[in-house]
Formats: C-alpha cells, sequence, structure tokens
C-alpha cells in the first residue's frame, strides 16, 4: 500500500490534470443523458397502477395533457386577455375559467389549460414555456403533468443555498479559510465524473438527477475532511510537504476505505426496494460515492501540495468546543441507556401504526393548497361484462366524493328513448343545446317507428346523426 500511496503523491499533478480532465468531458456528456419525469415506470412490474398504464398506452391513443396555471393578484380586467393570449398558443385545445369559486378566490385565479400534446412532448413543453416566460413578470404557480415534466423538482437556489450553508460550517470549523474550498473543488470532480458516467444506465430518474450532487457532497465531505486533518498533522510535524503528504495519505488510506465502503453497501441495499426509484437512486449514489473517493485519493493531494503555502497563509483558530461533560454522563447512564432504548425503540414501533400515508402531492403543491383540484382514476377493465360495469359506474353516481362518472357502459354504450336523451345531453353538460320531442323524434325516426318501448344505445346514434342525418 505504501508504494501505492507514494506512486499517487510522486504523480500527482498527472492525476490532477487527467481526473480534471475527465470531469470537464463526463459533465458535456451529461447534457445528453436522458431525464425520465414519469415515475409510473419505476413502479413494480406487478403493480395495478403499471399494469393498467400498460394497457391504457397499448389499447388508446393517450395525446391530451392538462396544465393549471394559477395567477396571484391579477385583475378581473386582465382574465380575457389571459384566456386569450393561452387560446392562441400552438398545440392549446382549450382555456377552461368561470367566475367560480373553483376558479376565483379572493386573491388568486385559475386557468385550466387543455393541451393537444402528450405530457412528455416537445409541443406540451413549448406551451409551458410560452406560458411562463409570458407572465414571468407576474406571480405564478403552475400545477398539472406538464408543470411535472417541465418544472425542475430541485430548484436551483435550494442547490446553492445548500452548499453555502456548508461552506459557512467549514470555514468556520477549519484550520484555514482556504481549505473548504479544497474540499468542495476535490468532490466536484467526483460529482462531475458521476454525471457523466450516468450514461451506462441509459436514463435516470428527475428525482435522482435533482438530488444526487448534493447528497453525493454531504456523503463523500467526511472522507475530504479526513485527509486534510491528516495531512495537517503531519505537516506540522516537518517541513517537508511532499513526505508529509505520503504519510497522511498511507495512514488515512484505510480509516476512509473503510467508512466509505460501509456508505457503498448501505446505498445498494436501495437496489432491493420494490419501488425502482430506490435501484435508480442507490446505484448513482453508490457510484457517486466511489468517484469521490477515487477524487479524494488522486486529486486532493495534488491540490493540497498546490495550496500548501496558501494554507498556511491563511491559518486561523479553530473553535473549541468543550464535549467531555458529554463523555461523562455518557459513562454514568451506561446501565440505563439500553432499557431507556428499548423503551423509545417500543413506543416508536407501536406509534408508526398510527402513521397516515399521502398518496397526492396536493398538500406540497401551492395551487392545490388553494383550490379543490379535481383528481382523475381511470380504471381499465376487461369488457367482456359491459352490463356489470355500467351498473357498478351508476352505483357511484351521486357519491359525495365524486363530481363525474363516465363510463362506455354508462353513456355510450347506454340504451335510451327519444324522451331520455334531453336528460343525458344535460348530464352530459353539454350547453346552448335546445331539443324537444318534435326534433328528437325526427332524429330518432329511424329507430322509434311509433313504439315507445323500442330503445338504442347512443354510439350507435351518434354513428347515424353523423353518417346519416349530418351530410343529408
Amino acid at each position: 500500500m505504501r508504494k501505492i500511496t507514494d506512486f499517487i503523491v510522486n504523480k500527482r499533478y498527472f492525476f490532477l490534470c487527467v481526473f480534471i480532465l475527465l470531469a470537464f468531458f463526463a459533465f458535456i456528456a451529461s447534457l445528453h443523458l436522458p431525464v425520465n419525469y414519469d415515475i409510473s415506470k419505476y413502479l413494480p412490474d406487478d403493480s395495478e397502477t403499471k399494469v393498467g398504464l400498460s394497457i391504457m398506452q397499448k389499447e388508446f391513443d393517450e395525446n391530451s395533457s392538462v396544465l393549471n396555471v394559477m395567477f396571484s393578484n391579477l385583475p378581473k380586467s386582465e382574465n380575457d386577455g389571459v384566456i386569450d393570449y393561452i387560446s392562441g398558443i400552438e398545440n392549446v385545445g382549450e382555456v377552461n375559467y368561470l367566475d367560480s369559486t373553483d376558479y376565483k378566490d379572493t386573491n388568486y385565479t385559475l386557468f385550466e389549460v387543455s393541451v393537444n400534446a402528450a405530457k412528455d412532448s416537445d409541443e406540451a413543453s413549448d406551451v409551458y414555456k410560452a406560458i411562463t416566460n409570458k407572465y414571468e413578470d407576474y406571480e405564478i404557480k403552475t400545477q398539472g403533468e406538464i408543470s411535472d415534466y417541465n418544472k425542475p423538482l430541485l430548484p436551483i437556489w435550494i442547490v446553492i443555498l445548500a452548499v453555502v450553508c456548508a461552506l459557512i460550517i467549514l470555514v468556520i470549523m477549519c484550520g484555514s479559510y482556504i481549505e473548504p474550498f479544497i474540499f468542495l473543488f476535490t468532490i466536484l470532480i467526483g460529482v462531475g465524473l458521476n454525471r457523466g458516467t450516468n450514461l451506462i444506465f441509459g436514463e435516470i430518474s428527475n428525482i435522482t438527477s435533482s438530488v444526487f450532487p448534493i447528497l453525493q457532497m454531504a456523503l463523500s465531505m467526511d472522507y475530504s475532511i479526513m485527509l486534510a486533518n491528516r495531512y495537517n498533522r503531519e505537516r506540522a510535524k516537518t517541513n517537508d510537504k511532499v513526505a508529509a503528504m505520503k504519510n497522511a495519505l498511507h495512514d488515512s488510506f484505510k480509516a476512509i476505505s473503510s467508512s466509505s465502503i460501509t456508505t457503498v453497501v448501505g446505498l445498494l441495499a436501495l437496489v432491493f426496494m420494490q419501488f425502482k426509484i430506490g435501484e435508480d437512486l442507490g446505484l448513482v449514489l453508490a457510484k457517486g460515492v466511489l468517484f469521490c473517493l477515487i477524487s479524494i485519493f488522486t486529486c486532493m493531494p495534488g491540490i493540497l501540495l498546490l495550496c500548501d503555502s496558501l494554507i498556511q497563509k491563511t491559518k486561523k483558530r479553530q473553535p473549541r468546543i468543550k464535549i467531555a461533560w458529554l463523555g461523562s454522563l455518557e459513562y454514568k447512564m451506561r446501565f440505563l441507556a439500553i432499557p431507556i432504548f428499548v423503551l423509545i425503540f417500543l413506543g416508536c414501533f407501536f406509534a408508526k401504526s398510527g402513521l397516515g400515508f399521502d398518496y397526492s402531492l396536493t398538500r406540497i403543491n401551492s395551487v392545490g393548497q388553494i383550490f379543490d383540484l379535481n383528481n382523475q382514476i381511470a380504471v381499465v377493465y376487461n369488457n367482456t361484462d359491459e352490463e356489470k360495469v355500467a351498473n357498478y359506474c351508476r352505483s357511484l353516481e351521486g357519491h359525495e366524493k365524486l363530481k363525474d362518472v363516465l363510463c362506455y357502459g354508462s353513456t355510450l354504450n347506454t340504451e335510451l328513448r327519444y324522451y331520455e336523451l334531453k336528460d343525458k345531453f344535460a348530464n352530459f353538460g353539454v350547453e346552448n343545446v335546445s331539443a324537444d320531442d318534435s326534433i328528437l323524434r325526427l332524429v330518432y325516426y329511424n329507430y322509434y317507428n311509433g313504439d315507445d318501448n323500442v330503445s338504442v344505445r347512443l354510439g350507435s346514434l351518434i354513428d347515424f346523426i353523423e353518417n346519416e342525418i349530418y351530410p343529408n
């Protein structure tokens, strides 16, 4: 091991240049890495949701999506202008807005935008960009399928804030003002290498793409601190900085390696989650820790030696936090610690049974906190027994939690008499439709023939109107 660590230190600038170049090209390559925003793809293969979505994608043409746009303090006089602009965007089907509590709150206005394109398409993305760019000076919030695919999961300001907070803590605790920047630069090389090599997976989820740099930094920061501290101790013993680095790298190699292996194994445990997002995140983070470990062992010695004089000039006093009292307290409590821990464990074990699960993002969505948004549930079934399904759908109608229930068996496949059509039109929410008995008899004549008991499926009637009446 001594030969290996000495070789790394002797060739330190070669390793530093090589890994900086590799990290740079890896980052450029990562710009071409596909990011998957469809979390349903990570569901277990036997999940009812995934099976249902697979059937829908195979059997039905899903070519529409929804975007909710909420304005804060939008003057009522501008409502029509917003509707006209959004309606004029290419691939926008319609913009829904009514002067009611469903769309208007004291300080907020909601517009429901239907887009004639899939949620993950370039066309839907263009609609999202057109709206957000047009109203960038307004206070707006977006929600819906299109927003989920285009809005970053972790805003850039959160990443910057995390790095700044880490930097502040390191500046306070380190013995030199320059050391924290060396730590961050070393980890940045590891992040770049990890990001580029994610291409081996073909794609990664938007969750993994958003959070792995921050988590990788948090998981790997300790290793750079351990090597730097060891170097400072060796440096205090001798004026030969190269010899000090050789001793530091050799002596800290086992401790850092064993610590990192524990972290990697723990992350790889995520691979066994049924929800495959764990596998995606676990593999990327485990690989990231390994790359940071390589970066610390190969690049950091060169950076520390290159900046040695600067480190010595920026030396400062480190805060001395007295924690001897904590050790004394732990020793005195040694006989009570295990029983207390067992009681706490049992209490938490039974308490978790009362923990509820929230399967909706409405609570953390700014639009959902203001307006009661509609959640659509699609049920895919085998249509061998259509009447049974139709009866089930009818049984759901009128439920206090349901706004609309639509299924083929209770709509287009329903057999109706001519005088029942008017009520059916009303149930469908068709506006500006006026129909009396004489009109309905004319439309229905091909089936009616004076017998009140004759009925016809609504779907067949629509085909009849389209093919026989409308062209005549």
